[in-house]
């Protein structure tokens, strides 16, 4: 019995002891496993965080081309109309009394008509006075804010358009903001100039104010070809050099984008940092925790096995406490699963990223078959095979002044609309027009037009113009947009009564009793004969200052009706140029109008009969051998034995491209395949494929994709992995 007890007594305390070294030895592999959790934690936050930048730049650097596209032109036309009323001689004709009113007429009417034009007015050098809209004649500039013209006129030559930095200009008890336009007019009777002022504020409200959501995050302004603000939120940088350089290249991530016809730069700054600061707080936190906890595992180890628990225990406790604000026995094990939380929600962002690329990558493809831009891609096939065969596009177009497509509007709600009842997808082509390409379950488009009309709300329908073009497949639906653009510049002309017009509807020709001569059938005879001199007479008397309004758009609509019935193989194409023609110089312009037509006569089978193939293939295979090189037009047009002109036309006809818009697109193919095949670091695929830096290259791939070499590279590995592991799942056996 004694030998049994203490047999009993020794058992008891080598139990205890082997389950306190395996609680030891558990604790022990415990700890060693948190430093990599750690730094797999913090590298996928610095993952996210680049990530996340290169994205912001890309929406930053997309909504300054899409807003400095659109304010690019409306710059442009205002230049055009500072041209215009250079060249009109009412303004050089300053002596007499009758003279003045007159000139003081026209320019309140002028500044009535134009939306951005706060005043307009006529210096007359020679004897000093200013005639001025809406108010007169001022006759003495000293100690008025008018003072500061006779010193920025300077040296300058007939015609030529000056541009003033930012000033003020007090009318009616209100301060404005307005950059002046002049214009030197050829000497007369005295030398005159021609002043437009600009309601920069205006401008800068209209275009830039709805970006700046945050003034803390986002700051949006345009700066000159010197740096100088020229109009900024904060009124008191207005004047003085702009501090994008000044900024931690870090934190704050800035883009621009060029204003030629002004000289200007349209400015785009994101604080990113303020953007992720809770990321990086988070992320500063790991990292302190991460160093804490490899401390305190060397220290442990170094005391040994039998004392690890207790020390570990009180410094995981007290660090979950400076992040939990508890100090428990537990507190450790709960931080520890907030964190892994943590890298889960992180894991999940980095998923949403690479989802965001892909969206962004298929817009970008869409948008660019849509305007026949770089139909060879691959990645069409490889992303775009959801898409049927039976596509439309659709522009909408905002009715009326004063509105925008941004914010609470008709186009938000049909937005909204649309997404409830249609396959699309929707672009914003400006703040006036968008444009939708539908995914019709057939070709049958009466059908998709019935739907489309009961579908949408009668009064964001009546606010809109809708015009549709027809039904074609992917590689194709560059024929349904350049088809609705006509619809929407034709169709008011044959049916201004209503706001939908269907390319397919529109009729080739249609009779009017009031108006017949010439008769269409005298001008199409003219054509086929090539009676130039006839066609000429009937292009003066048709397109006359005697016609009225009704008649001029009845010839206008009979002429482009003819032409395209003489162009019927290459309609398209025509259409496009009809298009061009009516954006660039509007439909009212009769000199235009009758060069254009007058053009399309000398040109007719010519033109459109003329095989370019040779010479295409001649171009084709000269890229192919030497795109990773420098090279010039006029190289390219020597190894085809033709001019450099020839070869322009031969693209714009071919290709509706530039060479250099082709040379581009066929570097960037042959990027994309290096960066999803390969694992060569993107600046030397750059330079391997004729980009002379890195950052010319990450440009020109995002102007082409939307998205960066380094965020391709990503999708496609990211996208063959998962082809991998499909084919790696077992096929079950049948029964």
């Amino acid at each position: 019995m004694g030998d049994g007890t203490i047999k009993k007594g020794s058992m008891g305390p080598m139990k205890l002891g082997i389950k306190a070294y395996h609680y030891h030895i558990i604790l022990i592999l415990l700890l060693v496993s948190v430093p990599p959790f750690l730094v797999a934690s913090v590298y996928n936050m610095d993952l996210f965080l680049q990530q996340s930048t290169s994205l912001i730049n890309a929406k930053n650097e997309t909504e300054l081309v899409r807003t400095g596209a659109f304010m690019e032109k409306t710059l442009e036309q205002i230049r055009k109309d500072v041209l215009t009323g250079a060249a009109n001689d009412q303004y050089t004709r300053t002596q007499l009394t009758n003279d003045k009113t007159n000139i003081i007429k026209s320019l309140t009417q002028l500044v009535f008509n134009k939306e951005y034009l706060d005043q307009a007015s006529v210096y007359n050098e020679d004897e000093g006075y200013l005639l001025i809209s809406n108010y007169g004649i001022l006759s003495d500039l000293r100690n008025t804010p008018y003072e500061r013209i006779v010193e920025e006129l300077g040296s300058m030559t007939n015609y030529e358009v000056k541009g003033s930095g930012t000033w003020s200009l007090e009318r009616e008890g209100k301060a404005r903001s307005v950059v002046s336009l002049y214009a030197k007019l050829p000497l007369r009777e005295a030398q005159t100039f021609l002043i437009f002022n600009i309601d920069i504020e205006k401008l800068y409200n209209e275009f830039l104010r709805q970006l700046n959501v945050d003034d803390e995050i986002y700051s949006y302004y345009m700066t000159d070809v010197d740096g100088i603000v020229i109009y900024h939120k904060d009124k008191t940088k207005i004047g003085k050099p702009a501090e994008t350089g000044m900024q931690p290249a870090d934190r704050y991530s800035v883009n621009s984008y060029p204003l030629k016809g002004m000289g200007w730069q349209l400015v785009g700054e994101v604080n990113v940092y303020e953007l992720y600061h809770d990321v990086y707080k988070v992320r500063n936190k790991m990292i302190v925790l991460l160093a804490v906890v490899a401390l305190a595992i060397s220290g442990l180890i170094a005391l040994g096995a039998r004392q690890l628990y207790k020390p570990v225990g009180t410094v995981m406790a007290k660090v979950a406490a400076a992040f939990t604000g508890k100090l428990s026995r537990q507190g450790e094990f709960d931080f520890l699963s907030s964190a892994f939380d943590d890298v889960l929600q992180t894991n999940s962002h980095l998923k949403h990223r690479l989802n965001e690329s892909e969206q962004l990558l298929k817009r970008t493809l869409l948008h660019n078959l849509m305007k026949d831009r770089f139909s060879g891609s691959p990645d069409i096939g490889r992303y775009l095979s959801g898409y049927g065969a039976h596509l439309a596009v659709v522009l909408f177009t905002l009715r009326g002044r004063g509105e925008s497509m941004n914010g609470t509007n008709p186009v938000a709600q049909l937005e909204r609309e649309l997404d409830t009842r249609f396959e699309h997808d929707l672009f914003t082509e400006s703040d006036r027009e968008a444009a939708a390409l539908f995914r019709l379950r057939d070709g049958d488009l009466n059908a998709f037009i019935t739907e489309l009309i009961a579908g949408l709300d009668e009064q964001v329908l009546n606010r809109l113009t809708v015009s549709i073009g027809g039904v074609y497949p992917l590689d194709k639906i560059n024929n349904s947009y350049v088809e609705a653009l006509y619809a929407c510049n034709m169709g008011r002309l044959y049916s201004p009564q209503t706001n939908i017009y269907c390319y397919n509807k529109l009729p080739v020709d249609y009779s009017h009793s009031q108006i017949k001569d010439p008769a269409i059938e005298e001008l199409e005879l003219a054509v086929r004969q090539r009676n130039e001199k006839t066609y000429t007479e009937m292009l003066h008397t048709m397109f006359s200052e005697k016609r009225s309004l009704m008649e001029y758009n009845f010839n206008l609509y009979m002429n482009i009706s003819l032409l395209i019935r003489l162009y019927d193989q290459e309609s398209v194409v025509f259409l496009n140029e009809i298009n061009e023609l009516i954006t660039d110089n509007g439909i009212m312009n009769a000199d235009c109008v009758k060069q254009f037509f007058l053009g399309k006569f000398q040109s007719f089978n010519a033109d459109y009969r003329t095989d370019f193939k040779d010479y295409v293939q001649k171009v084709e295979k000269y890229v192919e051998e030497h795109f990773a090189e420098n090279f010039s037009m006029d190289d390219v047009a020597a190894y085809a034995g033709v001019t450099r002109q020839y070869i322009s036309q031969l693209f714009k006809k071919q290709y509706n491209m530039t060479l250099i818009d082709y040379v581009s697109q066929f570097r960037i193919e042959r990027a994309k395949k290096l960066l999803a095949d390969t694992a060569i670091k993107v600046t030397d695929i750059g330079s391997s494929t004729g980009f002379n830096s890195k950052s010319y290259f990450t440009k020109v791939f995002k102007q082409y994709t939307g998205i960066t070499p380094t965020e391709y590279r990503e999708l496609a590995w990211n996208r063959n992995k998962e082809t991998e592991n499909e084919s790696l799942i077992p096929l079950k056996a049948d029964g």
